[in-house]
């Protein structure tokens, strides 16, 4: 059975962990957009459930580099990834507790 993006909406917090060991090889199970990182309720359940630390996994759209997620349990997380619009920049998107957008900023790659 293969494991979707959508499927961890549906684990109920008490599964998390069991959900996270048998699902994906990754914590982010990030596989492009309509993910789980791309919307408010998933980035909200991402930040409550997993712990406070850095998780990674490579960017589809650009498969030579990673998607960086710095996430601070129930409080915040920033997502870390090459911009779309401009490659030579690296986008780092912040958001609150509830996965709603704070703030945006660039670095060179």
């Amino acid at each position: 059975m293969s494991i979707q993006p959508d499927d961890v909406m549906k684990v109920e917090n008490q599964d998390w962990e069991t959900f996270k060991k048998t699902a994906a090889k990754d914590e982010l199970y990030y596989s492009g957009p309509g993910d789980l990182l791309d919307t408010a309720e998933g980035r909200e359940k991402f930040c409550r459930l997993n712990e406070t630390g850095v998780f990674r996994k490579p960017d589809p759209e650009y498969p030579d580099y990673k998607i960086w997620v710095f996430n601070v349990q129930g409080q915040g997380l920033v997502i870390k990834k090459r911009s779309r619009v401009d490659p030579a920049l690296m986008e780092n998107v912040e958001y609150d507790a509830s996965g709603k957008e704070t703030g945006k900023s660039y670095e060179p790659a």
